[in-house]
């Protein structure tokens, strides 16, 4: 994995980890009439939540897409290298041929 893509998990982990330690804290009905004034700040972070999510379903998209790009030119340059391989081949036989014909003088 990248080093920008574990940077990127590591925010999304912390993400849930803080959701996380806010829903062990709702349980305390005090707590919860307490941020009440704030709610208006959760709808901000349960959006930044939504666009980790999907940032990492584009990134996930975009990186199968150069993977097959380079799959398919890898696969390519094996087929050329097989068919030289194999018309240097046919040469060699050729030339093997053409030494074992006995010349007629």
């Amino acid at each position: 994995m990248s080093r920008n893509r574990i940077i990127f998990y590591l925010i999304f982990a912390l993400f849930h980890v803080g959701a996380f330690i806010f829903t062990l804290r709702i349980q305390d009905l005090g707590f919860l009439m307490n941020i009440y004034k704030y709610i208006g700040m959760f709808t901000y972070v349960t959006f930044f939540g939504i666009v980790l999510i999907v940032a990492d379903v584009v990134w996930s998209l975009i990186v199968s897409r150069d993977s097959k790009k380079e799959n398919a030119a890898l696969t390519r340059e094996l087929t050329t290298l097989k068919a030289k391989l194999f018309d240097l081949q046919e040469i060699a036989k050729e030339s093997e041929a053409a030494k074992e014909t006995p010349k007629i003088n």
